[in-house]
């Protein structure tokens, strides 16, 4: 093995330039037993307390052996001991030797990676050597890395748990970028679900990615700051809006040009907390910000000697205007992404103010304030109202506080929705992710209401986002709107996770999001505020219709369940909201292939389509006035639930688009489950050949039994994923890049359509299988967080961070519109969760060095299921958990619930396709007006369970009553069905009933009332 200084590894602009310095040191060498060189690090005796940290990037070898990360810096003791031979462990209890970090798989190749061990193993010993050393086990291959910031020196001090806002680092996730993420998040200090968020940039002139944490630092490899922003980002790939940036600026000139005014800081002078962000710059210039809802406090201290004293007030681009009016700054904003966004106003007082003007450089519309004192303290909030609810805003939440006050306000709202988990016998990094990852949940959805009225009698009102503008001014109505949330991602985790650890809150939120639906019509898909015609799945009805199943007290469930009703069977005329492919897949049962990513919108229907029937079966209790519709919509919506059968191809054992003429797309020859894109998004067949969470039993039925399902996900879990198969995609996205990070087979957990795959073992029969996975992604793939890093890929509105919170219970939301939890294996030995406002329920686990389930026990009694009920956890005082080193036969001898106890029978049309006939051509293209009979008749007799009635795009032309008869023989017929005083809320509105007496027949007829315009008819078995 050679070593070699200087350089690192890529250039300034790489995606992991920013940590290497021009000392970075250069491992290289052929596989071949262990090796081992001297670093001629300087060391003495250890002393307690103290620990060795250092960076390394192992470079990915073409085999994919991941060579370079069997690597560990070895210290090598006077009295002839090792490190490595004292039984030390790095910060995550891996052990500490070259072999041990290979096999841990912690270390991320072409990453950067963070290595902290606690010495107290060596403490009193006296180093003679600081070794580098290599131990894979491949032999003749060639390996190459590069180690830099090699420190012996005292460790931080473990908290104390007083103030559990001290665990977050914001900067969780940062460490990432376009082409490849352990996060994609911004260093957010906020209020909880809060109006605004605030962040520093460093790239002032962009809406994508302003904070990035390693890359483009200056020559002395160090970040520089552009300014303190306010932010609206719901994630990089959405683009922020309304940025409003804040930056101190200690020259003579106030300069106003982002590069020039650019203050440099090392990350060790960064302070990043949910309540707190603070930095003090290389210049002798520190800020510090604390949040309000509506806005924040500054606080900035000049050096002595500042040539200067500035604030400059800028955007990242012309589109805004700032202005000093009557001791007060006013101004607004209106930049970045454009979905549903409205102008935000601003309202701001200084401590003290020498003059305000133009900055120098820079765009025209940039303000400076310059000052004559060394602190200055500022206050501002904004509105999406206008300014003077701007300046109502900082009366309300802002005026007569102080710093300290702003800022310890919000550090008690924090540390209330933070104590919701409380672990025992927790690491410090397990501690920091356990609340860095609560943080990431309780910033997402964010408010869009202000409080026009008083602290005592508060009158909400909100700028709408879905509602277009009105002579450019955002229409304002009364109530609270909540925006911000991808609801592809956030319904597989973060939803649950509102009704689980904050039910009276996921109520407003869900309530907030209906707003959007009496507003415009619609729910967003993915709200960045507005519709955005972004993702597949309407999945805010399984979201909502989960919350009300777990007992959440929705304010209006009957419009919440509208909502997603309008979703399930209304053909959207915008492409921005609800079901593509609707206006044939209603009727054929899948969405074709002449829609992209049609896979993917088909199963994502038939998950919300479940949600939706399970929400409807409990409406109809409630609701009585309207139980029959809510019984048959339900009873419909539970068999299209079980479409997913169509699209699977038993030829090839994976589900596959079909053409519009019905024939699966791809021959087996050409279907290829590892090519990514086509029909799926933003992954391959592979990983969604297990997407039938709501039915697993069912799906299992498709591949021989549970013993097939078994040997599929086995497959699964040891095909590699080889980032190569691009597919429909130009280039390698990063997704793709990030799967293979995974190493665990085609698991590309780094993106959520495979967050449930782990947990489909339960149904298998080897619910060990699902508990270990999960334990390997809990200890692997959280990782870095003190470097910036912290996820495997994008954490999504609190998504990824749910999926830990819950697997680290030992619970998991697997069947999302069902009330229940998967059982798992938790990470603690104890814990005590306390949903807000309710009572504590402990979880215990006892061998929790150990991932395997031998018993489980809820209030004392013994769980022989790998399934628990939501009422019953709810109702629990505590689950004690029994785990062992190896699988036991616990929760094999019974599946747990199911939709269907095998493979069900698809819902399908019993009439003949007719394409001259615009009411069976199976499209809501057509449409014909029917004066009073339509007849049809089949090949054979056959019995409906259903049949379905689709509105015209017209209003007024709807029937409002009919009868539909059956006969044998074209003379004789009998009553099926007869309905009065029907209604049709929406155009193309597929409207389904039940035959309450189905019989055989072969002749149909359906007579009206009144003449009527029809779109389609449907006749379903």
């Amino acid at each position: 093995m050679i070593l070699e200084t200087g350089g690192g590894p890529g250039g300034p602009t790489s995606p992991q330039a920013g940590f290497s310095s021009v000392d970075a040191v250069r491992y290289a060498g052929t596989t071949g037993g262990r090796q081992e060189a001297s670093l001629n690090v300087t060391a003495g005796v250890i002393q307690r307390g103290e620990r060795l940290r250092y960076k390394v990037y192992p470079e990915l070898d073409d085999r994919l052996e991941y060579d370079a990360t069997y690597v560990a810096v070895d210290l090598i003791f006077a009295d002839g001991t090792r490190l490595s031979e004292l039984g030390a462990t790095d910060q995550y209890g891996n052990a500490f030797h070259a072999f041990g970090q290979g096999v841990a798989k912690v270390l991320y190749a072409d990453q950067w990676n963070d290595v902290q061990v606690d010495l107290a193993v060596a403490a009193g010993k006296t180093v003679a050597d600081v070794v580098l050393t290599v131990d894979a086990p491949a032999s003749g291959t060639s390996f190459v890395g590069w180690i830099d910031d090699v420190e012996i020196g005292p460790a931080p001090p473990r908290l104390d748990g007083s103030d559990l806002a001290a665990y977050v680092d914001t900067r969780r996730g940062t460490n990432a970028s376009f082409g490849f993420s352990r996060g994609n998040t911004l260093p957010i200090t906020a209020w909880p679900n809060g109006f605004n968020f605030i962040t520093p940039v460093t790239d002032a002139s962009t809406y994508r990615w302003p904070y990035e944490y390693h890359r483009l630092n200056n020559a002395d490899n160090l970040t520089e700051l552009q300014g303190l922003t306010f932010s609206h980002q719901p994630s990089p790939w959405m683009g922020d809006r309304d940025q409003l940036t804040v930056m101190p600026v200690a020259a003579a000139s106030p300069l106003g040009d982002p590069v020039a005014r650019a203050a440099a800081f090392s990350h060790d002078d960064e302070i990043a907390r949910p309540d707190l962000y603070s930095v003090r710059f290389t210049n002798g210039l520190s800020a510090e910000l604390a949040p309000t809802d509506h806005g924040a406090i500054f606080r900035f201290t000049f050096p002595a000697d500042a040539a200067g004293r500035h604030l400059i007030f800028d955007t990242i681009d012309e589109n805004g205007a700032f202005a000093y009016d009557d001791g007060a700054l006013t101004g607004w904003v209106e930049n970045g992404a454009e979905t549903g966004r409205t102008r935000m106003f601003c309202y701001g007082e200084f401590s003290s103010l020498a003059s305000f003007g133009p900055a120098d450089g820079g765009r025209a519309n940039a303000r400076a304030a310059t000052f004559t004192t060394d602190e200055v303290t500022f206050r501002i909030a904004t509105s999406f109202i206008s300014v003077e609810q701007a300046q109502h805003n900082l009366a309300l939440e802002l005026e007569g506080r102080s710093f300290d006050e702003i800022q310890q306000a919000a550090n008690e709202i924090w540390n209330e929705r933070l104590a919701v988990i409380r672990p025992e016998g927790a690491t410090e990094p397990q501690l920091r992710t356990v609340y860095g990852n609560l943080y990431r949940l309780n910033l997402y959805p964010n408010s869009q209401y202000e409080n026009t009225g008083t602290a005592a009698e508060p009158s909400y009102r909100y700028a709408s986002p879905v509602i277009p503008p009105v002579d450019g001014k955002a229409v304002v109505k009364t109530g609270k709107m909540y925006v911000n949330s991808g609801f592809w991602d956030t319904y597989r985790t973060a939803w649950p996770a509102y009704a689980f650890l904050y039910p009276t809150l996921a109520a407003e939120l869900v309530d907030g999001f209906v707003q959007q639906y009496r507003d415009g019509g619609w729910i967003a898909r993915w709200s960045s505020p507005g519709y955005a015609d972004c993702m597949t799945g309407t999945s805010s009805d399984v979201s909502f219709a989960d919350a009300y199943l777990r007992g959440v007290e929705l304010p209006d469930p009957l419009a919440t369940y509208d909502a997603g009703l309008r979703n399930a069977s209304v053909v959207p005329e915008a492409t921005e909201v609800g079901r593509k492919g609707a206006t044939t897949g209603f009727f054929n049962g899948y969405v074709s292939n002449d829609t992209e990513e049609s896979v993917s919108w088909s199963l994502e229907a038939y998950l919300n389509d479940f949600g939706l029937a399970a929400m409807a079966s409990r409406l109809a209790e409630v609701f009585p006035e309207r139980g029959e519709q809510l019984r048959e919509e339900a009873a419909y919506l539970y068999r299209r639930s079980q479409n997913y059968v169509l699209l699977f191809d038993p030829a090839i054992n994976f589900f596959q688009g079909r053409r519009a003429d019905g024939e699966f797309a791809r021959t087996p020859a050409e279907f290829d489950p590892c090519e990514w894109g086509g029909d799926f998004t933003e992954t391959d067949g592979w990983n969604f050949a297990f997407h039938v969470a709501h039915d697993p039993r069912g799906l299992a039925g498709l591949y021989g039994g549970p013993g097939g399902l078994e040997a599929k996900l086995d497959e699964f879990f040891a095909t590699p994923e080889l980032a190569t198969k691009k597919g429909t995609y130009d280039i390698v996205i990063h997704e793709m890049l990030e799967a293979q990070a995974v190493r665990m087979g085609q698991f590309g957990f780094s993106n959520q359509p495979a967050h449930h795959i782990a947990w489909m073992y339960n149904y298998a029969g080897a619910p060990h299988k699902t508990q270990a996975i999960a334990r390997e992604v809990l200890d692997r793939l959280y990782v870095g967080e003190q470097i910036g890093q912290g996820y495997p890929g994008d954490e999504d509105n609190g998504e990824m961070s749910a999926w830990y919170l819950f697997a680290a219970l030992g619970l998991y939301p697997l069947r999302v519109g069902a009330p229940e939890y998967a059982i798992g294996s938790p990470l603690f030995p104890r814990v005590t969760v306390t949903p807000l406002g309710g009572t504590p329920l402990l979880i215990t686990a006892s061998g929790v060095e150990n991932p395997y389930v031998q018993e489980l026990r809820v209030d004392g009694k013994p769980l022989s299921v790998a399934s628990i009920t939501d009422a019953a956890l709810q109702g629990a005082s505590q689950v004690e958990f029994v785990l062992g080193p190896e699988p036991s036969d616990w929760g094999t001898l019974e599946s747990p619930p199911s939709l269907s106890t095998e493979t069900p029978a698809p819902l399908v049309d019993l009439i003949p396709l007719d394409v001259a006939n615009p009411l069976f051509d199976n499209t809501s293209a057509t449409e014909v007006a029917v004066d009073s009979v339509v007849e049809w008749s089949l090949p054979s007799p056959a019995t409906a369970a259903f049949y379905t009635l689709t509105s015209a795009a017209g209003p007024g032309a709807d029937p409002s009553g009919w009868r539909l008869e059956g006969s044998s023989d074209g003379v004789t017929w009998s009553l099926l069905d007869e309905r009065t005083d029907q209604t049709f809320p929406w155009r193309h509105q597929v409207r389904p009933f039940q035959i309450p007496t189905p019989a055989a027949h072969q002749h149909y007829r359906l007579t009206l009332t009144t003449p009527a315009t029809l779109t389609q008819v449907e006749l379903l078995h």
